[in-house]
C-alpha cells in the first residue's frame, strides 16, 4: 500500500469517504448489499487491506467525525436509490455527479448506466476497477462532463434515449451546487425525460445543531463547510413542483426505521437536527398537455 494513489481532494475527498463506507457495509457480517467496487477503492488508495474493514480513524483526511455524523445515511440512501432502479422497470440508469459508485458492478438487469462525473473521478474508478479484475454487469458508459454546465450534450452524444424512462440518481449532490445551477441542472432533466422516470434526490434542511460540535469536530466536519453551496430552497417540495417534478419522498429517519438503521441526531429533526428528504419524484404533465 506504500505506492497507493494520492487521496483526492475536494468533492472527490468525499467520493473516497462515501466508498469507503459502502465498503464497510459491504466487508460487514450482515451486510445490507455487497459492493465489491468500493472494496477494490479502498484497498486501491491505501486505506485496507484485501477484506479487510476500512479503519476511518486512521485513514487521512480525518473522515472520522464525519462518518460519526452521517451514521448509516450512505447505507439508507444506497438501498432506497437501489430500489428505485430495480422496481421501476426503467431501461436507463443516470448518475449525476456518479463519484465513485459501483452500481454497474454490482446491479444486474438494470439495463445501461450513464455515470456523469468529472474525468478525474471517473478515471480512479476505472483504475480500482482493473486493479481487482471487476467486470460491470450491465452496460457502462462514462460521461465526463461539469454538472454546472452544458452535460445533456455530452450525454446525448453517449448515446442517452431520451424517449426511453430513466432513473436519475443524484446522492450527496445538492449540497455542492448553487441555486442556478440546480435550477439549470432540473430543467435539463425534466427535458429529458421520458414518461415513467423517476428523479432521486435527497435535499437537507440547514444544520441547525451546526456541523463543528464537539463530538465530531475535526479537519473533515470543517472541511466539508468550506465545499457547501446554496443549494436549493428550503423546504424544496415547491421548487420540485415548479420544474415538473412531484414531491413524493420519505425523510431518512423514516427510512431508518423501515431498515432498522441508525440516524443519528444531525439527521432527526426531533433531536435538534437537520431534515433529510429523499426525493422519489416523477415527471408531472406539462402546462396544457
Amino acid at each position: 500500500m506504500t505506492n497507493a494513489p494520492t487521496l483526492p481532494d475536494g468533492v472527490g475527498w468525499t467520493a473516497v469517504l462515501v466508498a469507503a463506507q459502502r465498503a464497510a457495509e459491504s466487508l460487514s457480517g450482515a451486510p445490507a448489499f455487497r459492493d465489491p467496487l468500493a472494496e477494490a477503492i479502498v484497498v486501491h488508495l491505501g486505506l485496507a487491506g484485501p477484506g479487510e474493514q476500512p479503519r476511518f480513524d486512521a485513514m487521512p483526511g480525518d473522515m472520522a467525525g464525519l462518518t460519526t455524523m452521517m451514521g448509516d445515511l450512505v447505507v439508507l440512501r444506497t438501498l432506497h436509490n437501489d430500489r428505485v432502479i430495480t422496481e421501476s422497470g426503467v431501461e436507463q440508469v443516470v448518475l449525476l455527479g456518479a463519484g465513485l459508485d459501483g452500481r454497474a458492478y454490482r446491479l444486474p438487469g438494470a439495463g445501461r448506466i450513464f455515470e456523469l462525473d468529472l474525468a478525474p473521478g471517473l478515471a480512479l474508478k476505472e483504475e480500482a476497477a482493473r486493479a481487482a479484475g471487476l467486470q460491470t454487469l450491465m452496460r457502462r458508459t462514462a460521461v465526463p462532463a461539469d454538472l454546472a454546465g452544458d452535460w445533456a450534450s455530452a450525454l446525448l452524444a453517449a448515446g442517452f434515449d431520451p424517449s426511453r424512462p430513466t432513473a436519475w440518481i443524484g446522492e450527496g449532490l445538492t449540497i455542492y451546487l448553487d441555486r442556478s445551477e440546480l435550477d439549470g441542472l432540473l430543467t435539463r432533466v425534466r427535458d429529458l425525460s421520458a414518461p415513467g422516470s423517476r428523479l432521486c434526490l435527497e435535499i437537507a434542511s440547514r444544520f441547525d445543531a451546526g456541523l463543528a460540535d464537539e463530538e465530531v469536530a475535526d479537519n473533515g466536519t470543517r472541511r466539508l463547510e468550506t465545499l457547501l453551496r446554496e443549494g436549493p430552497p428550503i423546504p424544496p417540495h415547491d421548487w420540485l413542483i415548479d420544474h415538473g417534478w412531484s414531491a413524493r419522498h420519505h425523510t431518512l429517519v423514516e427510512l431508518g426505521e423501515r431498515h432498522g438503521r441508525e440516524v443519528t441526531r444531525w439527521f432527526d429533526a426531533d433531536r435538534g437536527g437537520a431534515t433529510l428528504w429523499m426525493f422519489t419524484s416523477s415527471p408531472l404533465p406539462r402546462p396544457g398537455s
